[in-house]
């Protein structure tokens, strides 16, 4: 247990309170963007792991635990609350006899992909959750139902689920995971499904799609949506958290993956990236690469082996 506590998971301590009383059970599945696991355990252990590039969810199924997240007070963990632990944060974990659950393991770039994704372009600043504040009673229900699904159906001996429906599964449970459990941006999450944005915005928004091919000057969209720079930034801010010139540079990546993922051969990625409005190659492959987590050379590859 030990070994796989080190190896697996990628523990740094390992101590049993009565170590001829220590029985322990864990197993690990890692997909793509996600990892899901089960461990439970006799005697009192506890456990310490470094900071990850990961957010970790506990889901207790029977008895309890307790999260020390620094100097921080326990966050406990039992079948009626789970417990989190922000991408970036040691933590040592303290769990009971007869403690059962199952773990949830997202990656940053998968969580801070699907938050550009429901908001429309990257975000500034780094994604950080609050592990203290309760999780939203209806989305944390939703997310550990399909937690619950997607080990069932792991753990059956039956036909197993297609790719294409488990890669389906990941997203819907990262979604989730962002709506049910509290983080800086969750306000702006929230208002950004309810509250329409003003029409500076969407005018704006809708010239650069228009124009997506080319760089595009934030003086250009001032006088395209008739308001002040200053005045354009605020609303950009407020009502979709990034500045206007990022959502136009995400638009014009978005359309160079399009054409990445297309893997003619007759083009080529410079081509590519000159044809979206990216003059200097170097500064193109780095914020491809920020934004899907991959070099643009290596999707189009790919996408020509696919072929």
């Amino acid at each position: 247990m030990r070994n796989a506590l080190f190896t697996v998971y990628g523990a740094t301590g390992f101590a049993v309170a009565k170590p001829a009383d220590f029985e322990g059970v864990a197993n690990y599945l890692l997909l793509s963007k996600i990892g899901l696991g089960f461990c439970g355990y006799g005697a009192k252990t506890v456990v310490e792991f470094p900071e990850g590039d990961f957010a970790r969810l506990q889901i207790g199924l029977k008895g309890k635990a307790g999260v020390i997240l620094g100097s921080t007070a326990t966050i406990p963990v039992n079948e009626q609350q789970p417990g989190i632990t922000p991408p970036g944060q040691p933590t040592t974990i303290v769990f009971e006899p007869g403690f059962e659950q199952l773990i949830l393991r997202i990656k940053t770039g998968a969580l801070e992909n699907a938050l550009t994704t429901l908001l429309g372009a990257k975000p500034r600043g780094s994604l950080v959750f609050d592990p203290t504040a309760p999780p939203k009673p209806p989305t944390a229900q939703l997310l550990r139902e399909l937690i619950m699904f997607l080990a069932n159906q792991l753990n059956s001996m039956a036909a197993q689920l297609p790719k294409s429906m488990l890669q389906e599964l990941e997203q819907a449970l990262i979604v989730s995971f962002l709506s049910a459990h509290r983080h800086n941006f969750t306000e702006l999450l929230e208002s950004s499904a309810t509250e329409p944005a003003p029409l500076v915005v969407r005018l704006a928004e809708e010239y650069v799609e228009a124009n997506w091919a080319r760089a595009i000057t934030i003086e250009e969209l001032a006088s395209q949506t008739n308001t002040s720079i200053r005045s354009l930034y605020a609303a950009f801010k407020k009502y979709r958290g990034y500045s206007p010139m990022r959502f136009a540079k995400t638009v014009r990546l978005r359309r160079a993956r399009q054409m990445l993922l297309e893997g003619n051969p007759k083009t080529s990625v410079s081509q590519i990236a000159f044809k979206c409005g990216f003059g200097n190659l170097g500064h193109f492959a780095g914020d491809f690469r920020q934004m899907f987590g991959e070099l643009p050379s290596e999707v189009f590859a790919r996408a020509q082996r696919a072929r």
